[in-house]
């Protein structure tokens, strides 16, 4: 599983990918990221390989990147 942000100055963006066989861990950490960040907006691609872009405000989107690490590492 591979977790990465990108600060856009007010807006930040969280892009979280794994395999389909990661998917139980891959929906654990998405699901944590969204609800440590309120009003963040998301979109989740995937077949083999998954895809889970969430945007929103940078302070908010930098906790649900720390919950969604440790989601992550469980």
């Amino acid at each position: 599983m591979n977790i990465e942000f990108h600060d856009h100055g007010a807006t930040a963006t969280i892009i979280i990918n794994s395999w389909f066989r990661a998917f139980g861990r891959h929906c654990r950490a998405v699901d944590a990221a969204l609800f440590a960040a309120p009003g963040s907006r998301y979109q989740m691609k995937g077949g083999i390989f998954m895809k889970t872009v969430i945007n929103g405000k940078t302070v908010p989107l930098l906790r649900a990147l720390k919950v969604a690490k440790q989601e992550a590492a469980r």
